[in-house]
């Protein structure tokens, strides 16, 4: 029996609104699905009607989708979405649940699975696993090349096309390119209209540089606290595929963790090869169910 979308969710954390979508059966096998950078809650929409036993809940994380744009005095940084997703654990009273995360949302999953180790049992990264390492002694000019980019994309505003098909090929078409399909679901949910034209919802700031960058010590300690079983599915055709020295060393600071590579782009598990995608995970995370 495959998951079936149950209805819109929204849940608020400190003044924000998360907005999320809800899959499969209550009680079932606990999920919080993230997706990835610039993407929506629709990023798990092909994947997981070819899964089941499970009950998911797939976030649009603060500044994507339907969910709130942080307020003028605050930024993107990537732990920042550490507290959310807890918090949105703890309203759905999830004490110990698995995550699935894309890209971005794989990052933010490793995360929380290191700062939380007791609460997370299972973790599904697709395409990410570790945001790009900086030196400590870079941080000055990261710091004012962030508050920079910060003061730029807060006076932006987003790209404007005359059509939604023209919204939907400027993703089709961007710097990680997507099927047309997959395109036009991250569209449906995340394109809205106004006088000026069709435009992507998305928080502009979204776009600037991290105040900082974790370093190797840093990531080596969340990865190394990691105790949930991990699998790490990487995209052959991925632009963020490669392999480094850096990368190599970094899977083996998660103790428990299954590599595997498949043919496909960086968007998957929403393309031809989101079936195979779904099927790993699922008996990844059946001996949980």
């Amino acid at each position: 029996m495959s998951l079936e979308f149950i209805s819109e969710r929204t849940f608020n954390v400190n003044g924000l609104n998360f907005a999320a979508k809800e899959w499969g059966t209550p009680g079932a096998t606990p999920v919080i699905a993230l997706h990835g950078w610039l993407d929506n809650a629709a990023s798990f929409d092909v994947m997981l009607p070819y899964m089941d036993n499970l009950h998911v809940i797939a976030l649009d994380c603060a500044g994507h989708g339907n969910s709130s744009f942080r307020s003028a005095d605050s930024s993107y940084n990537i732990w920042q979405d550490i507290a959310e997703v807890m918090a949105v654990a703890d309203q759905l009273g999830w004490q110990r649940f698995a995550l699935l995360g894309h890209s971005r949302g794989a990052i933010i999953s490793s995360l929380v699975a290191g700062t939380f180790p007791e609460r997370i049992s299972h973790v599904a990264l697709i395409d990410g696993h570790m945001p790009s390492l900086a030196d400590a002694q870079g941080s000055a000019v990261q710091l004012a090349k962030s508050l920079s980019e910060h003061r730029r994309y807060t006076a932006s505003t987003p790209s404007f096309f005359h059509s939604f098909d023209r919204a939907v090929q400027a993703r089709v078409n961007g710097f990680v390119p997507l099927q047309e399909s997959a395109a036009t679901l991250l569209a449906q949910r995340g394109v809205r209209e106004e006088s000026r034209g069709f435009y992507w919802h998305n928080d502009q700031r979204l776009k600037a540089a991290s105040e900082l960058k974790l370093t190797r010590d840093h990531l080596k300690d969340f990865h190394s606290a990691i105790t949930a079983q991990v699998i790490l599915i990487q995209a052959e055709g991925s632009p963020f595929y490669t392999s480094s020295p850096e990368n190599d060393e970094s899977f083996s600071w998660v103790s428990s963790l299954h590599l595997l590579t498949m043919p496909g782009s960086h968007h998957l598990h929403m393309e031809d090869q989101a079936q195979q995608v779904a099927e790993q995970i699922q008996g990844f995370l059946q001996p949980i169910g």
